[in-house]
């Protein structure tokens, strides 16, 4: 039960914003997973074939279910979750981080402070490693691979229990690490 508590909860740190006005909420979890498990051991070398957006698997979140997504560390301000494997993995296909349109110069751009908030709540994922007793890994992932905001990722996994059409999220199995937004090789 406090797994589940955990992970509904951690699903509500997303971030909604918009370019005006900016809203943060967040839950601090309340029990974490010891690091007993290699975070490189999920890094995988090839793509997992067809990957399929993340806004395709929110028309039906079913906890159990096997999937295979790909999209890009984006979709709030902090899209890691510091000292836990976790991360927001967002849709391209729906979102757009902000250096992308013209004439922005957002700093934070993975934020997609200009998106709908709407749109931006069913085209995002939490992304977690969990441990042996079920606990988020008490290790966080950026720098993982190359992981990065704007990176591209590939994972493979299955979608946790407290999934739902309004919070989505999946325990990895693995992860492909892909191209990573030359806004991010030029600009940190």
């Amino acid at each position: 039960m406090n797994n589940i508590l955990l992970l509904a909860g951690l699903g509500t740190l997303v971030v909604l914003s918009s370019c005006k006005d900016k809203e943060t909420v967040s839950v601090e979890p309340t029990e974490v997973g010891e690091t007993s498990l290699s975070l490189e051991s999920y890094l995988l070398k090839e793509a997992p074939e067809n990957p399929v957006a993340i806004s395709q698997v929110f028309a039906n979140p079913t906890p159990g279910t096997k999937v295979t997504v790909t999209g890009e560390v984006m979709g709030r301000s902090e899209p890691f979750v510091e000292n836990r494997a976790m991360l927001v993995l967002g849709d391209p296909t729906k979102i757009i981080p902000c250096n992308r349109n013209d004439d922005d110069h957002c700093e934070t751009p993975w934020d997609v402070c200009c998106d709908d908030p709407d749109v931006i709540k069913t085209s995002i994922a939490t992304i977690q490693i969990l441990d042996n007793e079920g606990m988020p890994v008490k290790e966080g992932l950026k720098g993982l691979g190359g992981i990065q905001e704007l990176t591209t990722l590939t994972v493979v996994g299955t979608i946790a229990e407290g999934s739902n059409e309004q919070n989505l999220i999946i325990n990895a199995e693995g992860i492909h690490v892909g191209e990573t937004d030359e806004f991010m090789t030029k600009n940190h």
